[in-house]
């Protein structure tokens, strides 16, 4: 081999050394810059999390101010049919779509300065600055999330379990009731969160100027439980008390609605505390004719259940009224029909229970006054600054006019009447800046049968109005306490005045073995298994694709399995843009059969302003069944299209999904 032949293989395995050396730095590089990618789309997604989550829990709590995480937990598990608010909607525009732009801005930053970096500016080091402080965003959200719901507590409680319920708990089942010989009508009116607090500070209240002075004035004429005729006194909401059938049932049964993440049976259970004794049940054995008088869907949070099944109460609510031909088969403002109305269908209720050999106890929920922002009828007037005052206001001389057209009636000297708020307002703002345990929820005992042992200031919270108002109707109580309540009319001692608030709060945060064992946990009470044994109707259920402005959306009933055994009182289908049948109208439906159409109405303001607002995707139909013995049962589900072009339109042409609850 000569020297030329040397030199040139020389120079090729140079050459070849060289190419080698620069397809590995070219595979480096690519790696390089698919690893930088990779980064970057974790630094977004993490920017996007941390943001998100401090934009869901600011837009929760603005929203409710006070809500308790035993609130949240019954809520999520409860049958959500027939509230009020949409609330997906709303979480998207406030809360999704802010985290959503300020996480676009930050990632946009971070690919600039990516793309035109700095010798002392990197990339990794400005995200990494940037992800920090989004993450002090996030523990920001979470430390509000965790303190504001008490999660840390809710966790210890859940693994530290308390006896004060077992050991405080006095069984009215055990406890010697006596009733008089003539027996007294009771009206009891639930008055959605309404709060003495919304009085002026003359009076005991709280807020700057008195919004309800008719029901400061019935306060003052009656019996509150203060010291003096000038002030007036309000009860405490417990834990499991602070929403509406939390409310209810610690009126009724004196115990905290009480919910465990791990027993999810209530939500899907035919039964509602079936080992409880509550006030329904002792006037149901009484003879008593009880109904329960409200103007929204009573399945919401199962109080058809609870009312139905202690107590036997006829459940004549918003359905019913459609149903009987009371209101427009199509009608339906805010959460069902409005005060007003049910003012006025009370009144005829009662004429007729008037004229019966029983005793009657009528229980009503009034839902105007709601929050957020409550319904603004006709009779509403101007007089303080935000609509919700202004509702308050209304509902006050709404309540008063009532209490005056029964103070007229021959039967009201034999009846007892009690009113009372539900719980404190979920409203964020109207009472902003006042202490939890001084929002006292509106309490009035009018035309009892007793008077007061001692004129003192009570310490007491709605649990007390259990026993109250078998006292208040002259039932003489071996004790003086049922439940966990007292009768406030004697000197014996409530909790709160023996405990103290907090104490007894805390305690009632804690997880009961005793409550659970209340509960019904048994698989075959649930809805699903009765199902899966023929016990209980299935429903398969579609809604054809709908345009906004269309008047009706078209339901189709694809399948329907009914047991022999099972009667069925009513067939109802519900139409709403939301999942849980929220703001959606119901039509009730007789004689249903595969192939079935069902034309819901869907044309009011509210919903059309909503689909349209939110660009929503589907809509949502509910199939519900009652029996007999007035249970209703949630048997199908489906979903439709919201067609938003003639394009969509075409494509949209049987593309529904059916869905069974079984």
């Amino acid at each position: 081999m000569d020297n030329r032949e040397k030199e040139s293989i020389g120079n090729y395995e140079e050459q070849f050394d060289a190419d080698t050396m620069d397809s590995d730095t070219r595979k480096k590089k690519r790696r390089g810059k698919i690893a930088s990618r990779i980064l970057f789309g974790l630094y977004s997604l993490i920017i996007f999390v941390l943001m998100l989550v401090y934009e869901s829990v600011k837009w929760g709590l603005n929203k409710w101010g006070n809500l308790s995480i035993e609130e949240m937990i019954y809520t999520l598990k409860a049958p959500l049919k027939g509230t009020g608010q949409n609330m997906v909607g709303e979480y998207l525009q406030k809360a999704l779509l802010p985290a959503v732009l300020i996480s676009l801005g930050l990632i946009i930053v971070c690919a600039l300065v990516r793309r035109f970096k700095k010798k002392y500016i990197t990339f990794p080091f400005l995200c990494l600055v940037l992800a920090f402080a989004v993450f002090l965003g996030g523990i920001k959200g979470g430390y509000y999330f965790w303190n504001k719901l008490d999660v840390g507590a809710y966790m210890y409680n859940q693994m530290h379990p308390s006896t004060f319920i077992e050991k405080n708990y006095v069984n009215p089942a055990k406890t010697k009731l006596t009733f008089p010989q003539k027996k007294r009508n009771v009206i009891y009116l639930f008055l959605e969160s309404m709060e003495q607090t919304y009085m002026d500070s003359s009076v005991g209240g709280h807020h700057a100027q008195n919004i309800i002075p008719e029901l400061t004035t019935l306060a003052k004429q009656n019996i509150s439980f203060s010291n003096s005729d000038s002030y007036v006194n309000g009860a405490k909401a417990l834990t499991g008390n602070t929403w509406t059938i939390g409310g209810m049932f610690g009126a009724t049964a004196g115990l905290p609605l009480k919910t465990q993440v791990a027993n999810n049976e209530n939500s899907n259970s035919t039964v509602f505390y079936p080992r409880l004794t509550t006030l329904g049940d002792i006037l149901q054995k009484q003879g008593y004719d009880q109904t329960l008088l409200i103007g929204s869907d009573a399945s919401f949070g199962g109080r058809d259940r609870y009312f139905s099944q202690h107590g036997g109460y006829d459940i004549e609510d918003y359905l019913y009224a459609k149903a009987k031909g009371m209101i427009p088969n199509d009608y339906k403002v805010f959460w069902g029909y409005e005060d007003e109305k049910l003012f006025g269908f009370a009144k005829e209720k009662l004429n007729n229970l008037s004229k019966q050999s029983k005793p009657f106890n009528l229980t009503m929920l009034t839902v105007d006054t709601h929050f957020p922002t409550g319904y603004w009828d006709r009779n509403c007037r101007s007089q303080f600054p935000t609509k919700y005052e202004n509702v308050m206001a209304c509902s006050s001389r709404q309540v008063s006019a009532f209490i005056k057209w029964c103070q007229s009636q021959s039967w009201y000297k034999d009846t007892t009447i009690v009113i009372s708020g539900d719980h404190p307002t979920m409203n964020a703002t109207i009472q902003k800046g006042t202490p939890w345990d001084q929002r006292l929820v509106y309490t009035c005992y009018i035309n009892s049968a007793v008077k007061r042992d001692s004129i003192t200031r009570r310490n007491f919270s709605t649990q007390d109005n259990f026993p109250t108002t078998l006292a208040a109707m002259g039932v003489k109580i071996q004790g003086n306490r049922l439940g966990l309540g007292t009768n406030l009319f004697s000197n014996e001692k409530t909790l709160l005045e023996k405990y103290g608030f907090n104490y007894v709060d805390n305690e009632l945060k804690k997880r009961s073995v005793w409550m659970e064992k209340q509960m019904e946990t048994s698989r075959s009470n649930r809805v699903d298994i009765q199902q899966a044994k023929g016990n209980l109707p299935i429903v398969k259920a579609s809604i054809a694709p709908y345009t906004l402005g269309q008047k009706t959306a078209t339901v189709t009933i694809n399948s329907i399995k009914i047991p022999k055994k099972f009667k069925v009182k009513s067939f109802e289908v519900n139409v709403s843009y939301r999942e849980d049948g929220a703001y959606g109208n119901t039509v009730i439906v007789k004689d249903p059969k595969p192939g079935t159409k069902v034309s819901v109405d869907i044309s009011d303001e509210h919903s059309q302003w909503y689909i349209d607002h939110y660009k929503l995707k589907q809509l949502y139909v509910n199939v519900n069944v009652s029996s007999i013995s007035n249970v209703k049962y949630t048997v199908g589900k489906g979903t439709g299209k919201v067609v938003w072009s003639k394009e969509e339109s075409s494509q949209a042409t049987g593309k529904t999904k059916t869905t069974s609850i079984y």
